[in-house]
């Protein structure tokens, strides 16, 4: 065991090695957390315990779950959010009304079936 740190201690790399290897770590760790994001972006229906609320926002188009997750989840700025998408303001703020509008929805609409499920059973 000593002798490996002796080893160690006694490697000296150039510069430009030690650059390239941090770069790349330093790559790989920010593609893990926009990899990470993504899945987080993708999935925001995952924040709900309510089935109903599940469902309800799991068939929201995905560009407007995107633009819920980032403006509620993730408290981004519009203009982040614009950036991240590749969208204009107006489109966004229009995504974001849409979304909400569609959850709202379909949340009623499972709420109106689930009412008449029940009362088929009784």
């Amino acid at each position: 065991m000593k002798n490996q740190k002796t080893i160690f201690n006694n490697i000296q790399l150039p510069n430009e090695d030690v650059k390239q290897i941090i770069e790349e770590n330093f790559y790989q760790k920010s593609m893990q957390k926009v990899d990470n994001s993504d899945v987080n972006i993708n999935h925001l229906e995952n924040i709900f315990t309510n089935e109903t609320y599940y469902t309800a926002m799991k068939i929201v188009p995905l560009l407007e779950r995107k633009v819920l997750y980032l403006s509620y989840i993730e408290n981004a700025r519009l203009n982040d959010i614009c950036r991240r998408l590749k969208l204009q303001k107006n489109e966004v703020i229009s995504l974001r009304n849409k979304a909400i509008t569609h959850f709202k929805n379909n949340l009623s609409t499972l709420n109106k079936a689930q009412i008449i499920m029940k009362g088929g059973k009784n």
